[in-house]
C-alpha cells in the first residue's frame, strides 16, 4: 500500500514532494497503523481535516469491510492448498515492492552524507547491537535537532552541499 500511495501522490498527481512523503511516511511510523496515517496525511495536506477524514475512512473502509465478508469462510480457506500457496509467493512479491519504494524514496530520504551516516549507524546498531527501534527513533530525532542547532553541523551540512551540487 505504500508504494502505491507513493506512486499516486508524488508521481502520478504531485500532491507531496518525495521529502514531504518521506516525513509522512515517518511520523505514520510512531503510532499503529502507517498506512492509514499516511493516508490521512495526505489528505490533510491536500484538503485540511476534511481530506484526512476523507482519505482515512477510503483507506480503511475496503478493507475493512472485505475482512467482514470473509471473515465467516476463513478457517476453510485457509486450508486449501492452492490458497497457502498464494500465500506462500506473496512473500517474495511484497519483499520485491517493498525494495521498489524503497530505492525511489532514497534519495529523499538520504539527500546527503550526515543522513548516510545515520542511515548506517543505526542499521549496526539494529544488527550488531541489537538495540531498540524506539531508542533509536528517538536518538535519530535528537541528532536532527542538534543537527540544526551545532554550527559544527552546518558547516558540514554547507561543506557537502559544495560536494554534491
Amino acid at each position: 500500500m505504500i508504494a502505491f500511495i507513493q506512486d499516486q501522490v508524488v508521481g502520478q498527481f504531485g500532491w507531496l514532494t518525495p521529502r514531504e512523503f518521506i516525513d509522512g511516511l515517518a511520523l505514520g511510523q510512531l503510532t499503529p497503523g502507517p498506512v492509514l496515517m499516511i493516508a490521512a496525511y495526505v489528505g490533510y495536506k491536500v484538503a485540511g481535516i476534511a481530506g484526512a477524514a476523507v482519505a482515512a475512512t477510503a483507506a480503511f473502509l475496503p478493507s475493512f469491510i472485505i475482512m467482514l465478508i470473509i471473515l465467516p469462510v476463513l478457517d476453510r480457506v485457509r486450508k486449501l492448498a492452492w490458497m497457502r500457496a498464494v500465500m506462500r509467493g506473496m512473500g517474495p512479491a511484497v519483499i520485491g515492492v517493498l525494495a521498489v519504494s524503497l530505492i525511489r524514496l532514497a534519495p529523499a530520504a538520504l539527500p546527503d552524507p550526515f543522513a548516510m551516516v545515520i542511515l548506517a549507524a543505526t542499521v549496526l546498531a539494529l544488527m550488531v547491537f541489537r538495540m531498540g527501534v524506539f531508542r533509536l527513533m528517538i536518538a535519530g530525532a535528537a541528532l536532527g535537532v542538534l543537527r540544526s542547532y551545532l554550527p559544527v553541523l552546518r558547516g558540514f551540512r554547507a561543506a557537502t552541499r559544495l560536494f554534491t551540487t
